[in-house]
């Protein structure tokens, strides 16, 4: 074959190759010009964003914004850094990142977010769908909508009331010993660990007793299933990517198949085993009994078989994987910021183990014990409440992404009007929690606003604290967070000093200076919900008034 013919062989290949390069650059233009005219025309309207660029939108913002950060900062941070450098931008506005993402409307104002969180709830946006579904499956009670989540949320509420969950303090004592002694381990050998890698065992242990009743013993030995999922959690993306390279990365779906194996193996044989006994345990509360009760009640016929229905069971494995996640994640991160805040500021400290001292006495060693055999010492701690509140508060974890409709609009305290529609609403915790606006001192570390009177300069704002969101959404295991924390402050903030290693970490990793947000080194990393950077590497000794 000459070269004329193998050439002229291959020019049907080149034509259709260059046919869809011209339709798919045909397409790009077009999506581009309606997205980039799309906000032109809301500029026109008078409504707020930052300086748009007619072809590259806020792309070059956003860019300038991320490229300051320290490695793998949470996206959280972004509509604060833009609020900073426009202060004017303190309600809500438009934020244009196309192809990088959809269009976005940011708000940090909590009297715009109740209005599609509380006032009306608007739909949870696609994008949640996409980071939940390697870990759930394809239905769990965050992305559901309508009555199967109306249902399946008073389904599970028992499972989280307060009531049940100080019936779960011993268990949870139990296990806060062993990270106590864990930390002991630690301060005797005067070396450096990772804070939250210890916290996130210890978490995620409590949460498999509350879900599945069932020991995951993670702190002391290895799990499959808890190996797997936070494995998987470290794979899990939310489908707005600002490297191009993170769409085509051949590597995360072998990944995400093989921990979803582990993890549906580990949990089909507990629910197996569950279902097979549910009528010994009438008065179970865990998640997976109340899933298999109001199965067995819906359909009367499953009581005498020895096997659940498949498409039930897939529905089980979803929530299951979800409270484990859930449950475990953001608690881990709100117990690590607590430890890390205390210990920056001394006079807090001081404070808050003088009110453990009044509520559980002085001898450290029955603390256990008396929490033990009277849970409700904890609602004594109103003090400790404060400060965990406030520590969340600047510290939040997660953000409330909703979906735009057609028909619903924002409306801010000048009487303007935010369109919503072919917008991904992005109600951002960490913008209204340290908006100037509604807080006083809004950087500073202040459990007192949360003792003072209503009508105090420091009183919060009203809907403006929303670590757990607000609404019928609102996160389910709130009040479980609260006592876990609570319980963890209990038994350990008085033994142990606990401080950053950030310097010698840095050090030791060969880190450039000045790896911060907003001067904090503790700042939030991408893994789900917020984290502190590095796991939080730190030093613990013994509390300095147990050496004298």
């Amino acid at each position: 074959m000459t070269v004329f013919d193998s050439t002229f062989g291959q020019r049907p290949l080149l034509s259709a190759v260059l046919s869809v390069a011209f339709v798919a650059i045909g397409i790009f233009l077009v999506k581009l010009y309606r997205v980039r005219t799309f906000f032109r025309r809301l500029q026109k309207q008078g409504l707020p964003m930052p300086p748009h660029h007619p072809i590259l939108g806020h792309i070059p913002l956003t860019a300038s914004i991320i490229g300051s950060f320290p490695p793998y900062a949470h996206g959280n941070y972004l509509p604060d850094q833009i609020r900073q450098r426009y202060p004017h931008l303190d309600s809500a506005f438009y934020l244009d990142t196309w192809p990088f993402g959809p269009p976005v409307l940011a708000v940090v104002s909590p009297d715009m977010m109740y209005q599609f969180t509380q006032d009306r709830n608007l739909p949870k946006d696609k994008g949640m769908r996409h980071f939940l579904r390697p870990l759930t499956g394809e239905q769990d009670l965050v992305t559901l909508e309508g009555p199967i989540w109306k249902r399946w949320r008073a389904i599970f509420n028992p499972g989280f009331s307060a009531n049940h969950i100080m019936t779960l303090v011993p268990g949870m004592v139990e296990d806060v010993i062993v990270f106590r002694d864990i930390l002991r381990s630690h301060a005797e050998k005067g070396d450096m660990f990772c804070l939250e890698e210890a916290s996130l065992n210890l978490t995620i242990d409590i949460i498999g007793k509350v879900v599945m009743d069932h020991k995951f013993n993670s702190q002391t030995t290895y799990n499959d299933m808890t190996s797997a999922l936070r494995n998987q959690l470290s794979w899990c993306t939310y489908g707005i990517e600002i490297n191009p390279l993170e769409y085509i990365n051949i590597i995360r779906p072998i990944v995400h198949w093989n921990n979803t194996r582990r993890m549906n193996r580990y949990i089909s044989h507990e629910l197996d085993s569950r279902y097979n006994s549910i009528q010994e345990k009438a008065k179970s509360k865990s998640v997976i009994d109340l899933a298999l009760k109001a199965y067995q009640a819906e359909d009367t016929a499953n009581k005498s078989t020895t096997t659940m229905d498949a498409t039930f069971k897939d529905f089980a494995l979803s929530q299951v994987k979800l409270f484990i996640f859930a449950g475990h994640d953001t608690t881990s991160a709100g117990a690590v910021f607590v430890y890390h805040l205390l210990s920056k500021h001394p006079s807090a400290l001081s404070r808050l183990r003088a009110e453990h001292d009044s509520v559980f006495g002085t001898d450290l060693s029955t603390t256990a014990s008396r929490l033990s055999s009277d849970p409700h010492l904890l609602n004594q701690l109103h003090y400790t409440l404060a400060v965990v509140k406030e520590a969340l508060r600047l510290f939040p974890a997660v953000s409330a992404p909703r979906g735009g409709q057609p028909d619903f609009f924002l409306s801010d305290a000048e009487g303007r009007q935010y369109p919503t529609e072919h917008c991904l609403v992005w109600g951002n915790h960490f913008g209204v929690h340290h908006n100037p606006r509604h807080w006083p001192r809004v950087e500073e570390f202040l459990p007192e606003r949360w003792l003072v009177p209503e009508g105090d300069p420091l009183y919060p704002t009203k809907n403006a604290w929303r670590p757990f969101e607000r609404g019928p959404r609102n996160c389910v295991g709130q009040e479980l967070a609260l006592v876990e924390i609570k319980v963890m402050l209990a038994l350990t903030i008085r033994d142990f000093d606990i401080v950053n290693a950030y310097d010698e970490w840095d050090s030791w990793k060969g880190n450039p200076k000045g790896m911060n947000v907003n001067g904090e080194r503790a700042y939030m990393i991408i893994r789900g919900g917020g984290h502190p950077a590095d796991f939080y590497p730190c030093k613990v000794t013994l509390a300095a008034r147990l050496k004298t």
